[in-house]
């Protein structure tokens, strides 16, 4: 089995990238409602750093529900472990995949990946170490059908140009 995991700067950023967020964008907050005291116009502030507080904690909640930070693979299964939020193991059997969407098949190269399987769900960041070794181990083992569709809806996304032919002289 090979081990997956994210670089050392990657896994702070997304365990505790949050919690400096957070602290920054609750302290804009605060100083915009002090603010409305004086001046009606801290209104958009105070609903600006509102929103971007929610988006942020909703991503992140996200992250650490779904990602694993450790990930065993070999040609048959995947073992997910170290979650931020439970202290759950996942073992997936690759041919169990429902269904891969997301990242390069999304035609977003830095955008999560999610695996489906048996009405779950893991996602993997491509900012994780060999994130390419670890998704060809998923796409030479999944269901040929899974694997064909993943192929088309690559299509979409990526303009292939033809082998331009060659002059022998």
């Amino acid at each position: 089995m090979k081990t997956f995991k994210y670089s050392f700067i990657a896994k702070i950023i997304y365990r505790y990238g949050n919690f400096i967020i957070s602290i920054i964008l609750l302290l804009y907050l605060i100083l915009s409602a002090f603010g409305m005291f004086k001046d009606w116009r801290f209104v958009f502030p105070l609903l600006i750093n509102f929103i971007l507080l929610y988006i942020v904690n909703k991503y992140y909640l996200k992250i650490y529900k779904l990602f694993p930070f450790k990930i065993e693979a070999d040609n048959k299964e995947l073992h997910c472990s170290d979650f931020m939020i439970k202290d759950r193991i996942e073992k997936i059997k690759i041919i169990d995949i429902d269904k891969i969407e997301g990242g390069i098949f999304s035609g977003r190269n830095y955008a999560p990946l999610y695996i489906e399987w048996d009405g779950k769900k893991i996602g993997l960041s491509p900012h994780m170490k060999d994130f390419n070794k670890l998704l060809t181990i998923i796409l030479t083992n999944i269901k040929k059908e899974l694997y064909e569709e993943l192929l088309e809806s690559i299509k979409k996304y990526v303009k292939i140009k033809p082998a331009e032919k060659q002059n022998k002289k």
